[in-house]
């Protein structure tokens, strides 16, 4: 006898999701996408915070070490002795001659929350910031004299080409005399000339009897590149952005404008004055209040630089300390701000 039996069919495949499954798996879906753009928000976030920091640093540190490096050279003469007069061969006559860009003078002068005399060449003067004028000679010049050159010469012969532009103003010096004057020469000369050509500014005293130089000097003199270099707070590339820009007056051609370091907004200065003539600091001053030029031994420098971006503080900075007082960022600007401070010891008129 025969049996037909007849077993319930297993099913091997699924077919589809209910919708309650799809709806969890779309709400796992989110909560790990989620997940995922909160890690990358807070790793773009300590990215950029961490970039501005560190730009904020490379600025300040770098603009401190620019100051520092000239204010320290503050009225070096080029190796003449301290109590020998400058014989300034420029020509004073010229209308644009400048005693305080052109010569040396006591090295250093300043200006408290204003331009100075120089505003018209500033490129947008940030208003309420110091303005810093530093001249020294201290730059070498690279070039050696070949002999002796005579006080009447016009000229001083070089072992080699010189590589000086015309225009460049130069200090000779020896320990008993220091001379200064304009080169005449272009920079394939092998020779320094202090003859007074059309066109240089301010130009040279006629090589005439009364024209001299201090001494005759020996092939040892030392010749220096004279260097007279304002500093100042003003606009930057990005119109966005201030910069501590730098005036160099003491090389050839025109004055000459640049931008040395972006996002420093602020500059202030306070001068360490000599009072009892110890060669010490007594008290440190504004540039207002400084009586004598000549009694600024030391240099304190407060700049307050920012973050180039701003958003990037959950909330606005306050009360960051600064030149003696405190820094609030205006509002809803949500920038990281830093401020930097060095004292600077001017080299030629400490003991």
């Amino acid at each position: 006898m025969r049996f037909n039996h007849y077993l319930p069919k297993t099913k091997l495949h699924q077919s589809g999701l209910s919708l309650i499954e799809l709806m969890i798996a779309m709400v796992l879906g989110l909560l790990i996408l989620a997940g995922v753009i909160q890690v990358f928000a807070s790793t773009q976030q300590a990215y950029r915070t961490q970039e501005a920091m560190s730009r904020i640093q490379e600025s300040g540190r770098y603009a401190t070490e620019v100051l520092s490096r000239n204010i320290r050279q503050a009225g070096y003469k080029g190796g003449c002795a301290t109590n020998i007069d400058i014989n300034i061969l420029l020509d004073e006559t010229h209308s644009d001659y400048d005693s305080a860009i052109h010569t040396l003078g006591t090295g250093l002068e300043g200006w408290n929350n204003g331009s100075g005399t120089y505003a018209a060449s500033m490129g947008g003067y940030i208003p309420n910031t110091d303005v810093l004028l530093v001249k020294h000679a201290a730059t070498l010049s690279g070039v050696t004299a070949k002999d002796h050159t005579n006080a009447n010469a016009s000229a001083i012969p070089l072992t080699d080409t010189s590589n000086i532009e015309q225009g460049q103003i130069i200090m000779v010096a020896e320990e008993d005399a220091c001379d200064i004057f304009q080169n005449s020469n272009d920079a394939n000369a092998k020779s320094l000339n202090r003859a007074s050509p059309g066109g240089m500014v301010p130009g040279n005293k006629s090589p005439a009897a009364s024209n001299l130089f201090s001494k005759a000097y020996t092939s040892n003199m030392r010749i220096m590149l004279f260097q007279s270099d304002l500093y100042y707070i003003g606009a930057s590339i990005d119109p966005n952005n201030t910069a501590l820009r730098r005036i160099r007056f003491g090389g050839s051609g025109a004055a000459v404008d640049e931008e040395l370091v972006d996002n420093i907004i602020d500059m202030q200065i306070r001068y360490g004055v000599d009072t009892n003539d110890d060669r010490r600091v007594d008290n440190y001053v504004t540039a207002n209040n400084v009586a004598d030029w000549d009694d600024v031994v030391a240099v304190r420098v407060s700049l307050l630089a920012r973050s180039e971006h701003a958003n990037i503080l959950p909330n606005n900075m306050t009360g960051i300390p600064f030149d003696g007082g405190t820094f609030n960022a205006p509002a809803g600007d949500r920038r990281m701000y830093q401020a930097f401070n060095t004292t600077i010891g001017v080299r030629n008129k400490l003991p």
